[in-house]
């Protein structure tokens, strides 16, 4: 059985518990983790017994190469009225679709034109299920952090005072296509000085200056895959100061590294980076969740954050990814991707974390 078969076995066991007949999927991410088909154009209608996939003519070639497991319609006149016209849904069914992603317009046509067709709102039913990585997910996701912690060696070592954020945001990307990456895997953050105190800052005009703290969040994307990794440094000497919210930081995520297992929820993983900073005096200034799950899309599931009560499972791969920011003075973040087991979780990135002074 193939990768994108088995897949297709957990969809159709999921909607089956739900009570439903099939499943349309209209969000392109799902789209390509469900067949394999890398174009900009697609979805998949999934029956009990057949499963079909649709795109426009551009892309009549490459679907032959890429989607083995389902049976292929060129549209004519739009994906609904291709699906009408195969006469796929002429009965009563009780169909899902991505409440999260179908648009509204879209909505009203098919409940327009298949009325004798029962549409149920689902949410994040592909996504739960891409959240527990297969092993080829994991060697892909090794190899796009692998790059990752290449261009992080390369770039401090040209980092100094009178360069500027986008200059080394620039280089980084440049890096990642150099070093076998497909690019960016999301626009890389770099953000020194005050401006590091803004956890999505982007990259500016600022030039590096001695007493900057230079938060870089970066990663590179692979075959589809997004690394996601950040580090602070420091230039020129560090004071107690930039030392004591540092290693703040860099403790707790060390405490979530250490404690992160499945069976855990994403509350109480947050809950034990937060402790760690609260302890410190800085709870106030950790303003973000603590991580989120990666993928084939940069934030997907699982979320680490202090509403989520699900239980992370084997497999999940996750950032953890706790923050200090002050206003006017600067910020930390320290973040790896690691790899969820039964009994504890391994962090991927194998970049260092000691404090680098610059």
């Amino acid at each position: 059985m193939s990768i994108h078969q088995k897949r297709l076995e957990k969809i159709k066991n999921k909607i089956s518990e739900l009570g439903l007949d099939g499943i349309y999927v209209t969000n392109l991410t799902n789209v390509k983790y469900l067949t394999g088909f890398s174009g900009s154009a697609g979805q998949v209608l999934i029956l009990p017994n057949s499963q079909h996939f649709f795109t426009d003519s551009r892309y009549q070639e490459q679907s032959k190469n890429q989607v083995k497991d389902y049976q292929i319609s060129i549209i004519d006149g739009g994906y609904i009225k291709t699906i009408e016209n195969n006469k796929l849904l002429n009965s009563d069914l009780k169909i899902g679709f991505e409440s999260n992603h179908i648009v509204f317009s879209l909505f009203n046509i098919i409940n327009k034109t298949f009325t004798s067709v029962k549409f149920e709102p689902t949410s994040e039913i592909v996504e739960t299920v891409a959240s527990v990585k297969d092993m080829s997910e994991i060697e892909l996701l090794k190899s796009a952090i692998e790059i990752t912690d290449v261009v992080f060696e390369t770039i401090i070592k040209e980092m100094k005072v009178g360069k500027t954020e986008k200059e080394i945001a620039a280089k980084m990307s440049y890096l990642f296509k150099i070093n076998g990456g497909d690019g960016d895997s999301f626009d890389t953050i770099v953000a020194s000085g005050a401006n590091s105190a803004l956890p999505h800052a982007e990259p500016s005009e600022k030039l590096l200056e001695n007493g900057d703290f230079v938060v870089m969040d970066f990663g590179a994307l692979y075959q589809g895959y997004h690394a996601d990794m950040t580090r602070t440094v420091v230039i020129g000497k560090a004071t107690d100061k930039h030392k004591e919210i540092y290693h703040t930081v860099l403790n707790s995520q060390l405490e979530g590294i250490k404690y992160a297992r499945a069976g855990m929820t994403g509350a109480e993983l947050d809950k034990i980076c937060r402790d760690y900073i609260t302890e410190k005096g800085y709870g106030k200034e950790f303003s973000h969740s603590t991580g989120h799950g990666i993928g084939l899309e940069v934030h997907t599931s699982p979320r680490i954050f202090n509403g989520n009560n699900v239980p992370l499972e084997e497999n999940n791969v996750v950032t953890i990814e706790p923050g200090i920011y002050i206003p006017n003075f600067g910020g930390v973040r320290v973040e790896d991707d690691v790899w969820i087991q039964k009994d504890g979780c391994v962090p991927l990135n194998r970049s260092i974390k000691e404090l680098i002074e610059i």
